[in-house]
C-alpha cells in the first residue's frame, strides 16, 4: 500500500530520544521531508482532540508510550482509531522488535512509503476487581515481576539502553537460580496443568523485558496467546538462554509455548506484572482472554 502526503499526529515522549533518533523537532522535520504534514503532541495528550482528518498516529517512544496510546484509544472505544506507526525510542522496544520494525527512526519512517497494516490483539484479564485489566505485551508471574521491582530501585539514569539491558539480564540470572518455585494451576481448552514453576508469562508478542525472545513465532494479530511456563526443573534452560544473551551469542529459548485464546489460572505467589506495571496478587482465579485485532500498526510491506 503506497501512502503519500498524509496527516501525521506525532506523539512524542519528552523523556525519549537520543543522538541517533533525534528530538521531536528533528522527527517532525524528517516526517515533513517525506511529504507528510506533521502535528506534534506530548505523550500525555496522545488521544486528546484528535483531528478527524488525521491519517496516522506516529508514536515516538518506547513500549510504555505504545501501551498508553492503545489504552487511551480503547477507553474512547476506538472512536479515534487510526493506524499506528512506531518510531522506537525506548530501552527494550519489544513491540517494535516483535513486529520487525527497524529500531532506527529514519528507517522506520521509510516503511511508510510501502507498507501493510498489521492487526494487533489486546489481552484482557478479569478476576482482579470490578473492571478488567488490559495488556498489549504480556502478563506474568514469578521471576519477572521481582526483576521489575529490583530494577526500579536501581539508579540507571546515566546508563545506556544496552547497559540497562545487561544489568537486567544479570539480575534475572540470579533470580532464575534462586527464586522459590510456586504452584501454578493453568486451564486451557486443550487441557490443564498443575506444576511448581519459577516463571509464567502469557505473551501477546514474541519478546519481553530485556529483549527476551521467549515466543519466537508469536503473532500479536492471530487471536492466540503464547503461554511460557518454566517449571522448577527447567531453571537451567532459562539460565542457559540468559547466559547466551549476556555473551552476545545467537541463542534460542527452547521451552515450547502453550497456545490458547483464553485461559484460567491461579498462582501461589503474591505478585504479578501486567506489561510494565507490578501489582499485588492474593490467589484469585484469573480469566485471561483476547480482544481480537482492535488496533492496526504499520509494518513493512511485502
Amino acid at each position: 500500500m503506497k501512502e503519500h502526503g498524509k496527516k501525521v499526529r506525532l506523539v512524542h515522549n519528552p523523556a525519549a530520544g537520543d543522538e541517533d533518533n533525534g528530538d521531536k523537532d528533528e522527527l517532525c522535520q524528517l516526517i515533513e521531508e517525506l511529504g507528510h504534514h506533521c502535528t506534534v503532541v506530548a505523550k500525555k495528550d496522545a488521544v486528546k482532540k484528535i483531528d478527524p482528518e488525521t491519517d496516522i498516529i506516529a508514536l515516538a517512544g518506547g513500549d510504555g508510550t505504545i501501551k498508553m496510546t492503545i489504552m487511551g484509544l480503547l477507553e474512547k472505544k476506538l472512536r479515534f482509531k487510526r493506524p499506528i506507526a512506531i518510531l522506537p525510542q525506548g530501552t527494550a522496544n519489544n513491540i517494535a522488535i516483535s513486529l520487525g520494525i527497524p529500531l532506527d527512526c529514519k528507517k522506520a519512517m521509510n516503511l511508510w512509503s510501502q507498507f501493510q497494516l498489521k492487526k494487533f490483539d489486546v489481552g484482557m484479564v478479569t478476576g482482579l476487581g470490578r473492571k478488567p485489566l488490559h495488556f498489549v505485551e504480556s502478563i506474568g508471574f514469578g521471576v519477572f515481576p521481582i526483576l521489575m521491582e529490583k530494577m526500579d530501585k536501581k539508579n540507571l539514569n546515566a546508563a545506556s539502553a544496552e547497559d540497562e539491558i545487561r544489568i537486567a539480564l544479570e539480575q534475572l540470572r540470579k533470580l532464575a537460580l534462586t527464586f522459590p518455585a510456586k504452584v501454578l494451576k493453568l486451564v486451557t481448552a486443550t487441557g490443564s496443568i498443575e506444576k511448581e514453576c519459577i516463571m509464567v508469562e502469557v505473551m501477546n508478542i514474541s519478546s519481553m523485558g530485556p529483549r527476551l525472545v521467549l515466543a519466537v513465532d508469536a503473532d500479536p494479530g492471530d487471536g492466540q496467546f503464547d503461554i511460557i511456563v518454566v517449571t522448577a526443573d527447567q531453571r537451567q534452560e532459562l539460565v542457559a538462554y540468559i547466559d547466551g544473551l549476556l555473551n552476545k551469542k545467537t541463542v534460542s529459548f527452547n521451552i515450547k509455548p502453550i497456545r490458547a485464546n483464553r485461559l484460567e489460572m491461579e498462582w501461589q505467589g503474591t505478585e504479578f506484572h501486567i506489561d510494565d506495571e507490578c501489582k499485588s496478587y492474593t490467589g484469585q482465579r484469573l480469566k485471561i482472554s483476547l480482544l481480537d485485532s482492535l488496533i492496526e500498526i504499520i509494518v513493512e510491506g511485502n
